[in-house]
């Protein structure tokens, strides 16, 4: 066989196979474009069920792209915004439920999009870093819901939230006091507490505030109002090791 006939052949069997590839494509794309809303929503929600979080979101995308003006794309946000959530892609879950908020803010379900973007500043709270930012903006989100929603299906959960932010801002606070004590800042440590008892006086670490600013005085030798504590941790719980603990100080404090 000549070397033009071959080349021939060969020019041949490309042409044919890139017809074949372009026919096969142009069916393929024919035919994820058959898919109305509704369906690519519906199969979104399936793979989300199946945690095929990367599948659900190419169907999401799909919808988005190909029915921008559809009613699906209602679902399909929230869909997004969930489906971020439990990937504790919080972050992003957070800006998807915000953009609900704002394209629907008439919507049966904003109120829902509300609470869980009230989550998503939850759920990124690290108190080993000390930055209580997202915890602030969880509480002002939570009372703001609780404001607009007061009749929410929600509004049970988002009470115990605040309840949840307010125990982790206290506690914050409780803990650098405990540290300044700990390490003979006493001053530092009787602001604290004292913030303590200011801002949080029905918290369950009152107490032990009440305790430590009397022994914080005690070292500073203010004696008079580590006495004054001292005398508060009895009453406020008579029976308590604190307590107990509060009398031996003042039996040697006489």
């Amino acid at each position: 066989m000549s070397p033009l006939s071959l080349a021939s052949k060969f020019a041949s069997f490309f042409t044919l196979v890139s017809v074949l590839v372009l026919f096969f494509g142009c069916a393929t794309t024919k035919e994820e474009k058959n898919y109305s809303a509704r369906q690519l929503l519906q199969q979104g929600k399936q793979f989300a069920k199946k945690n095929d979080t990367e599948a659900a979101k190419a169907k999401i995308q799909q919808l988005m792209e190909d029915f921008p003006d559809s009613k699906e794309r209602v679902a399909a946000t929230m869909l997004l915004a969930d489906i971020h959530f439990k990937d504790e892609a919080y972050e992003e879950a957070k800006f998807h439920y915000q953009k609900f908020t704002e394209l629907y803010p008439a919507h049966q379900f904003v109120d829902r999009a509300h609470f869980y973007k009230a989550m998503t500043n939850f759920k990124l709270t690290d108190l080993a870093s000390r930055d209580l930012t997202p915890v602030n903006s969880a509480l002002k989100d939570f009372q703001r819901f609780l404001e607009d929603f007061p009749q929410s299906s929600y509004s049970k959960p988002a009470q115990l939230k605040i309840t949840q932010c307010l125990d982790l801002l206290a506690q914050n606070i409780f803990e650098i006091g405990k540290f300044y004590y700990r390490t003979g800042s006493y001053q530092s440590a009787i602001q604290r507490f004292k913030r303590l008892k200011a801002e949080y006086p029905d918290h369950s670490y009152i107490l032990e505030a009440e305790f430590l600013l009397g022994e914080s005085y005690y070292h500073e030798q203010n004696f008079s109002e580590a006495s004054a504590y001292y005398k508060n941790v009895i009453k406020s719980s008579p029976r308590s090791k604190l307590a107990k603990e509060a009398r031996l100080r003042l039996k040697i404090l006489r």
